[in-house]
């Protein structure tokens, strides 16, 4: 039975899965298409027949359900309904005779013990940074089936990821095709927008996520954080002027509180912890300012935060409410940027704050504007508690010493002064005689 579905992919999209090679690595800029792509070639194959255990492999499931929800549905949803089914919990979508596993980056232990003869790893930037997902899980399943593999994703660094791509460059290696796009090869995107977006950008972060460039800093947007991760743990200074940056959350996210000593903008404190109420929060929030000298906290008054705010300032915490919108969250996470890069502030080395440093990243959406973010399935809530206390950080400018007037300058200031008060008293006069 020959079914048609109205799902087509772009000739560069087509291009990939048209490979004859057993492994496709696909080097690609944000928003160019790949996942898409990937699910409307999963649909036409299983109503050709030609595979019949596929896998998906993607960061977290989050993800996954939207990509089903988004991508694979709504073709679906045309076929007649004993055709397909999506056993949601179970993450098991069968279509006609084959069956597509989705499984989740995170718990790579879940995905041993099976074999597929048709593999789709998305995000590969991100998800092969754990070789054990590679090595013991995903590579052991092809050893029987010989499947047809793509593995795709923007780079993040120099990795296992970037070892594959080295491959697929190799002429030697005859099993492998490698191929490499742009954000601007997706002719969905309005390449004029994106053009503008970019100009304002930091250079790295355009040369990794736009034109999908491998790096050698394995950080996406933030440079120099390994070499900033100098400063330490200290106690409040008499007389020193202290700054928080707080970013809220109540249940999945978690709460962060960061202090920096501003005059040498290093930072001295940092806390982070979730699942609590909200009145055990504000008295975390109120004891740290109150315990380093009534320190100014930059608040995420953004949603949940703003009767955070509220209260803290009726009871008289210097606290300053930032509400995000696209601009102004982009404005301090670029500012956070010049200033890491420029070693202009120090940081605590905590494992987990470098670990969201170096992971955070941005995305391009469908308009074509930039979103700073962590990927989908991490947090930024460290980064963007870094972000408010930073933004109040400045520069300290010299004051100059007043110069001395020379005789013209005083005669000319003595001048003006007159004619102002002749003017003064004409005006006077004028309302007299009215």
């Amino acid at each position: 039975m020959e079914i048609d579905l109205p799902i087509k992919n772009f000739p560069q999209q087509q291009s990939i899965f048209d490979s004859k090679a057993r492994y496709k690595i696909v080097v690609k800029g944000r928003r160019f298409g790949l996942t898409r792509g990937a699910a409307h070639d999963f649909i036409k194959c299983a109503l050709e027949d030609s595979f019949k255990q596929g896998l998906w492999v993607d960061t977290v499931n989050s993800n996954i359900e939207r990509y089903v929800d988004r991508y694979f549905m709504p073709a679906l949803q045309k076929l007649p309904d004993s055709l397909y089914h999506w056993r949601k919990q179970a993450k098991i979508l069968k279509i006609r005779n084959a069956y597509i596993d989705f499984r989740s980056a995170d718990r790579p232990e879940n995905l041993e013990g099976f074999g597929y003869d048709k593999i789709f790893v998305n995000e590969a930037g991100i998800v092969l940074k754990d070789e054990y997902l590679w090595h013991n899980a995903i590579a052991p399943m092809m050893w029987d089936y010989q499947p047809s593999v793509v593995i795709g994703g923007t780079p993040k660094g120099r990795g296992l990821f970037h070892e594959l791509a080295m491959r697929g460059k190799d002429p030697d290696q005859e099993n492998y095709e490698y191929f490499h796009f742009t954000s601007f090869d997706n002719p969905m995107l309005p390449m004029d927008i994106m053009a503008e977006e970019i100009k304002v950008m930091p250079d790295r972060v355009v040369e990794q996520e736009v034109y999908a460039n491998f790096l050698d800093d394995s950080g996406v947007v933030f440079r120099n954080i390994n070499q900033i991760a100098t400063a330490r743990f200290e106690k409040p200074i008499g007389g020193r002027q202290y700054v928080m940056g707080v970013d809220l959350a109540k249940h999945q996210d978690f709460t962060v509180i960061v202090v920096y000593d501003r005059s040498n903008k290093k930072q001295v404190y940092q806390d982070r912890f979730n699942k609590l109420e909200w009145p055990f929060q504000k008295r975390r929030i109120r004891e740290t300012s109150r315990h380093f000298n009534r320190a100014t906290v930059y608040l995420d008054a953004t949603g949940i935060g703003d009767p955070i705010y509220d209260d803290l300032a009726r009871e008289s915490i210097p606290v300053v409410p930032i509400k995000f919108t696209n601009e102004s969250k982009k404005d301090l996470i670029e500012k956070m940027v010049i200033y890491a890069e420029q070693e202009r502030v120090h940081i605590i080395p905590i494992a987990e704050s470098i670990k969201e440093f170096n992971n955070f990243t941005y995305d391009i959406t469908g308009s074509g504007r930039i979103r700073y973010e962590a990927p989908t399935g991490f947090h930024d809530d460290i980064v963007i508690a870094h972000c408010l206390a930073v933004s109040s950080l400045y520069e300290s400018i010299p004051i100059a010493k007043p110069r001395r007037q020379s005789p013209i300058a005083r005669e000319f200031q003595k001048q003006v002064f007159q004619l102002r008060q002749e003017e003064e008293n004409t005006e006077e006069e004028y309302l007299e005689h009215l």
